[in-house]
Formats: structure tokens, C-alpha cells, sequence
């Protein structure tokens, strides 16, 4: 069958063998090891199930598969199937003309004018969260910006309050599922395993312990009777262009654990690396001030935190260097074929987001921190895709961004972060995360 499809470069025999029980434990550097020996496109057959990968850090083939022929491609079985048995069917686990419906209801809710009534909220939220770094300067910032973006996005999205023990077990819960899923996916024959101990029956039960908690928000709501005006309420109260008919029960708590899930794990994710990064680099964090000094009562409009800016630089570098969506998994419908390059129907694309973000063939130095690279007037059309690209870009792209330059410029106003590591520890999960960011903060002078 492969013989009549032109794969790119095979990654076999030794190295194969080293790539598969490997890449539990360090996906970046396998996967990174594998592009530096077979190039910016490489392929793994499965032995046992002769399943196709494909690998790329190739811009111009990232945006075959995201832009110019998405049609051919859905989110793959790793998402839609082993992911959504935990998650069920939201927006990142669904596909085709259900995922396009949904789409449809929840975009509106994430429109820049939405997005601009939520500021007030935030900065509440925020002005609350570093209340007490007078008195307590030492802090893990990982673990504070977890908190700190699940309570944005139940105040933002759903007015909710959620009581702190909810929170730290709906984020234990998302971490439990996640390391789970990266073992199904990652070693053949495991979910097998997995099934006869038990452990994925178990990991069922918590994730629907975490629908539970959400369900609850839900039932809250509709008992108050209040009219909030949020998304929540938008969900509610939205019928389907065909039918008329609201959202069930189960389809609005799948996509609010979604909500919950992808509008906290990656912002805070994405915090954590920024504010190392600027702990690393004391020229960043003193251009970063001069900004905010020179910004005055501008400092926090929304038309401020969503324009260009020396702050918006930082957040993208950090992005780049540390992209929260490391890899984006597509699988084709239909045989397919790019430059020289050709597929059979069911290959899995793995498009290596972290790679490309590195790859010296699109970046100057492209280990370095430098925020400065943004100012170009090319920017728009480098090879950087923290939030995807097409039709599936990441629908909270300027929630996120506006929450982040928030985020940073409040923080930066009034303190500066001293970080205890001089290199992070990374975990590619679903999500790319560190495990820590523990520093001292100390309050500005000026």
C-alpha cells in the first residue's frame, strides 16, 4: 500500500525503538531529535497497527493542512476518541458539521466587543489575587496562575463563584486525565493495559466528578433566575439555526468543561513562561516598565491592552519559545499529497508547533528571548501558530491576549519577580507546562 504514497524521510530501526520508549517521558526532545536527523517533515509507521505518522515543522506544509486543505482534515482519533472519552464532546474534541454548529454558538460570545466589557471583571479578580504579595513575597507563580485564570474565566464567562477547594480539584482532575491520556496516546497497547488495571475506568469516574462541578454551576444559574449577560447565558438561552431546540444538559456541560479547561491550563501556562522569561532578562523587564510608566491612565483600556505594544512583543516571544499548544494532530479523510510528498487516507499529521516556533530556517537566533522580533512589519506572516490557524484558530485568541497584557502590566506596575530557577522544567501533555515558577516578588520603589 505505501509504495504507490511518497512519505517523507522514515524515522526506523534503533531509533524508532528509542522514539517510542522515549517519548512518554520527553516528547519535545524525541520528536526534536528526530526533525534534527531527518529534516523539517518525517514519518513513523506504528508496527503493530500500521498506522502512518507524519511529522512537520514545515511552515509552508503547517498551512496546507490548517488553511489551504482543512476540508480533508478533522481533529485526529487522539482528540476526538481517546481525549474525548474524558472530556466529551466540546469544541476541542468535535468534529465536522457538530463541531461547525457549535462554533457557530459560542463565537459570538468571544467577539472583541465581549471580550472589552470583561476588563472590569479581570482587573477585580487580579487587584484581589496580589493583594497579599506585600505580605507574602515568596511564591510558586505556577500554582498562583492557575487560580488566578480558572476565577477569571468563572467570573468572565460564567459569572460563577466556585468554591477554592472546587477549583483545586477541577485543576487535579484536568492534570490526572491529562497524564493518563499522554500515556494512551504515546505507547501502543497501553490503553489496553490501562483498561484491565483499571485506570481508565477510574479516570472516566473523575472526569465525570469534573462534569459534576460543572453541572452544578449550571443548576445554580438556572435556580437564581438572574440574568447575567455572559456566555453562560448566551448558551442557554441559543437554539439551533435547524431545529430550534436549546442545548442539552450534557452538550452545554461538555463545552463549558472545555471552556473552563482550555480559558485557564493555557493562559496560565503561557504566564508562567512569560514571567520567567522576564526574570531572565532584566533589559526586558526594564523596557516592559518604561511602557507602563509611559502608557499613564491609558495603561488599562481595552483599546490599549488589545493594540500593539512593546507588552504584546513580550507575550508573543514567550509564546514562541514556549507555545502552550506545542503540537497540532490532524487526520486526513481522503489520500492527499504536497509538493513531493504524498498520504494515504487515516495518516495521523502531527504539525510539531514547538519545532516550527525554533526552526532556524524561519527565525534569527531562534533560542533567544527577544521580543523585538515582533516589531517587524512582516510579522503577520512568520511561522507562529500559539493559537492554530483556519478555520479552527483558537476562538479565546484575544480573551487570552487581553488577559495576559492585563495580567502583566498590573503586575509589573507595582512589583518585579525574582525567579528561583535559572531553567524551567517542562511537561508536554496536552498542554505544554512547566512544574514550577517559585521566586520572590518584591515591591517597586517607584
Amino acid at each position: 500500500m505505501s509504495s504507490k504514497f511518497n512519505y517523507p524521510p522514515e524515522i526506523k530501526e534503533k531509533r524508532k525503538l528509542y522514539s517510542l520508549f522515549n517519548g512518554v517521558k520527553d516528547p519535545l526532545g524525541v520528536i526534536s531529535g528526530n526533525h534534527a536527523i531527518a529534516g523539517d517533515s518525517y514519518h513513523l509507521k506504528a508496527t503493530f497497527t500500521n498506522k502512518y505518522f507524519i511529522f512537520s515543522q514545515d511552515k509552508e506544509l503547517v498551512e496546507y493542512i490548517l488553511k489551504q486543505n482543512h476540508k480533508n482534515y478533522f481533529k485526529s482519533e487522539i482528540q476526538s476518541v481517546t481525549l474525548g472519552k474524558y472530556l466529551g464532546k466540546g469544541l476541542l474534541t468535535n468534529n465536522g458539521k457538530d463541531w461547525l454548529k457549535q462554533r457557530r454558538l459560542i463565537q459570538p460570545g468571544f467577539s472583541k466587543a465581549k471580550i472589552a466589557n470583561l476588563v472590569s471583571i479581570m482587573k477585580e479578580e487580579i487587584d484581589s489575587a496580589f493583594s497579599p504579595f506585600d505580605k507574602e513575597p515568596e511564591i510558586d507563580l505556577y500554582d498562583f496562575f492557575h487560580t488566578l485564570a480558572f476565577n477569571i474565566v468563572a467570573k468572565t464567562l460564567f459569572s460563577s463563584d466556585i468554591d477554592e477547594s472546587k477549583v483545586k480539584e477541577l485543576g487535579k482532575i484536568i492534570t490526572e486525565v491529562q497524564e493518563v491520556f499522554a500515556k494512551e496516546v504515546r505507547i501502543p497497547f497501553y490503553t489496553q493495559i490501562l483498561q484491565t488495571l483499571g485506570v481508565i475506568d477510574k479516570t472516566i469516574r473523575k472526569s465525570n466528578k469534573a462534569k459534576q462541578i460543572i453541572q452544578s454551576v449550571l443548576e445554580k444559574r438556572r435556580n437564581s433566575g438572574d440574568e447575567k449577560n455572559d456566555l453562560l447565558d448566551m448558551l442557554i438561552h441559543t437554539r439551533y439555526e435547524d431545529t430550534q431546540l436549546p442545548m442539552s444538559d450534557e452538550q452545554l456541560v461538555d463545552e463549558m468543561l472545555i471552556l473552563f479547561i482550555a480559558g485557564h491550563e493555557t493562559t496560565a501556562n503561557a504566564l508562567s513562561f512569560i514571567f520567567f522569561e522576564i526574570s531572565q532578562n532584566p533589559e526586558v523587564e526594564k523596557k516592559l516598565q518604561q511602557e507602563i510608566t509611559e502608557e499613564g491612565e491609558n495603561l488599562f483600556t481595552t483599546e490599549n491592552l488589545m493594540k500593539k505594544s512593546y507588552t504584546s512583543n513580550v507575550i508573543k516571544e514567550a509564546m514562541r519559545l514556549h507555545s502552550p499548544a506545542w503540537a497540532i494532530d490532524r487526520q486526513a479523510l481522503e489520500d492527499d499529497h504536497f509538493k513531493d510528498y504524498s498520504w494515504k487516507k487515516g495518516t495521523l499529521i502531527i504539525l510539531y508547533i514547538t519545532g516550527l516556533h525554533r526552526n532556524p530556517k524561519y527565525w534569527s537566533d531562534p533560542d533567544s528571548f527577544i521580543p523585538e522580533r515582533f516589531d517587524d512589519e512582516n510579522a503577520k506572516n512568520f511561522a507562529y501558530y500559539p493559537f492554530g490557524a483556519g478555520p479552527r484558530l483558537c476562538i479565546g485568541e484575544h480573551f487570552a491576549m487581553m488577559e495576559m497584557a492585563l495580567i502583566v502590566r498590573k503586575f509589573y506596575k507595582d512589583y518585579s519577580f525574582i525567579s528561583f530557577h535559572k531553567e524551567l522544567q517542562k511537561k508536554a501533555l496536552v498542554t505544554l507546562r512547566t512544574t514550577s515558577l517559585k521566586g520572590k516578588i518584591i515591591k517597586n520603589l517607584t
